[in-house]
């Protein structure tokens, strides 16, 4: 069992989404869970690590312990990150095969005949592992849960949400460093490493994605990371960067003009900051996630600039492993969404202007849901950040 200064959760924290996850498989009828995502994982047991790319599966059962199985390298992470007991894993060595471990796993702890769930959406049970897992359960029926210790995990705990707050301090610091850092003269290269060491000694962890900076026409291209360019006078610079604490995510967007921004380049920040405020003026318990998206896009729509837009408001954002920091699978600020924000949602909200292969300018925050509007996480000031020219 991990000790406690290794768990980021109460054991009582853990077994409330446990008896919640369970209650769950009451309601869809289902015997037990086959769970490979690895932040659900994480949001259950608190096991993590970045070897999530081999075969990990958590069996959970509708009622009693779960089982976590997984490479047999990957057992003193259990023990250090996680609630579960030994007995609690099953681990398979390089040259065994996980899914027949899987399967022999839910047979011998008693899962009755029936439905289990899956996870279809999953990025980590490829299809040849569905089938075999479809094979070797010939017993069972596999049924699609997808989305149900996500639907969970929307509204953060108040433990989750100070790993948030944690997050965003890092992010803050991460792009103050890099916003510092750029102007006319100086290597894309060396922004990047400015807010990676910031982040780093402000106590960032690995990031579920990495930091974007871009400068001049790669500005207006989107997830642009630092491409060794030099940094040009009278550019566009679009920097996005997100703290990580605990696996907690926060992210910032800013955009900085090496000398003296263009008529063009100052109505388009006008923009976007004015649809950004937009956005997080309608946020409060109640609105829909399209009335969010509706008064961000519209803001934009109303000056005619929706085509440099073209996406939605922003996303969900707390439990990341790579590829991605956000959970925009769980929820999105977009067009028509009829989902209900509530207390306790954090949401990252990135409003970009991008011109392909001319300029970009984006802002963004992110915020928590309260019971009476929203809370702005992150801290520096919004505006369009003036660089000067090449150093001496």
């Amino acid at each position: 069992m991990g000790t406690t200064t290794d768990l980021v959760f109460s054991q009582e924290e853990f077994q409330t989404r446990l008896e919640r996850i369970q209650a769950e498989l009451a309601k869809r009828e289902l015997n037990g869970m086959l769970i490979h995502t690895p932040e659900n994982i994480f949001y259950l047991t608190g096991y993590q690590s970045p070897g999530y790319y081999m075969y990990q599966c958590l069996v959970v059962p509708a009622s009693g312990r779960p089982v976590l199985v997984l490479r047999r390298g990957e057992l003193s992470n259990v023990q250090a990150y996680s609630w579960l007991p030994m007995e609690g894993v099953r681990t398979y060595d390089d040259t065994n095969d996980p899914v027949a471990l899987t399967a022999e796993t839910v047979a011998e702890m008693g899962i009755g005949k029936g439905n289990i769930g899956l996870e279809t959406g999953s990025w980590f049970l490829p299809v040849r592992h569905y089938h075999k897992l479809e094979r070797l359960l010939g017993e069972y029926r596999l049924v699609d849960a997808q989305g149900t210790v996500e639907s969970l995990r929307v509204v953060k705990s108040p433990a989750e949400i100070a790993y948030i707050r944690e997050a965003c301090e890092v992010a803050d610091k991460s792009m103050k460093a890099g916003l510092d850092a750029v102007r006319a003269g100086v290597n894309e290269d060396e922004a990047a490493a400015a807010m990676f060491s910031a982040m780093i000694l402000a106590g960032g962890e690995y990031l579920g994605m990495e930091p974007f900076i871009s400068s001049g026409y790669r500005s207006g291209n989107m997830h642009s990371a630092w491409g060794h360019k030099v940094i040009g006078g009278g550019e566009t610079l679009l920097l996005e960067v997100a703290g990580a604490r605990n696996r907690y995510h926060g992210a910032l967007m800013r955009a900085a003009y090496t000398g003296t921004p263009t008529d063009e380049i100052k109505r388009a920040t006008e923009v976007c900051i004015a649809s950004l405020n937009a956005a997080l003026a309608a946020i409060k318990p109640g609105v829909t996630a399209g009335e969010v998206d509706e008064a961000c896009r519209g803001t934009i729509e109303r000056a005619g600039m929706y085509e440099q837009f073209r996406k939605r408001t922003g996303y969900s954002i707390g439990i990341a492993f790579a590829p991605d920091w956000g959970e925009g699978h769980i929820m999105s600020l977009q067009r028509d969404d009829e989902r209900v924000l509530l207390p306790g949602m954090v949401f990252h909200i990135p409003p970009a202007l991008r011109v392909p292969n001319r300029y970009g300018v984006g802002f963004s925050e992110t915020i928590l849901v309260t019971e009476t509007g929203c809370e702005v996480l992150t801290t520096l000031p919004r505006e369009l950040t003036i660089a000067e020219g090449a150093r001496a």
